[in-house]
């Protein structure tokens, strides 16, 4: 199993993120997300992390292997800030608690 980085031309994820932090998007749901989404997020929002600046791991909280990435995330965390550190925390616990756990595709 290899990242999608490694293997597609641009070095190019699977994801991209969007943005949302000083964004005013009106928050709906949305039938079809890919057209919808693409009509009301500006372009600025958006990174595919195409940068040694912008590189980013997106790691789903069903993926087998979050709970213990999670946890040691939050062990490094812990000696600069103990109360984002015991979110992070909260996040592998409910990863662990994950009922439809699975490998990453």
């Amino acid at each position: 199993m290899k990242l999608d980085r490694n293997i597609t031309k641009p070095r190019r994820g699977k994801y991209a993120l969007i943005k949302l932090r000083g964004l005013d998007l009106p928050f709906k749901e949305l039938k079809e997300p890919e057209s919808e989404l693409c009509s009301f997020v500006p372009t600025r929002a958006i990174d595919y992390g195409g940068s040694a600046d912008t590189d980013f791991f997106v790691i789903r909280l069903k993926d087998k292997y979050a709970a213990p990435a999670l946890a040691a995330y939050a062990a490094g965390a812990m000696r600069d800030d103990a109360e984002y550190a015991l979110e992070v925390l909260n996040l592998a616990k409910m990863a662990a608690e994950h009922a439809r756990q699975r490998m990453p595709d």
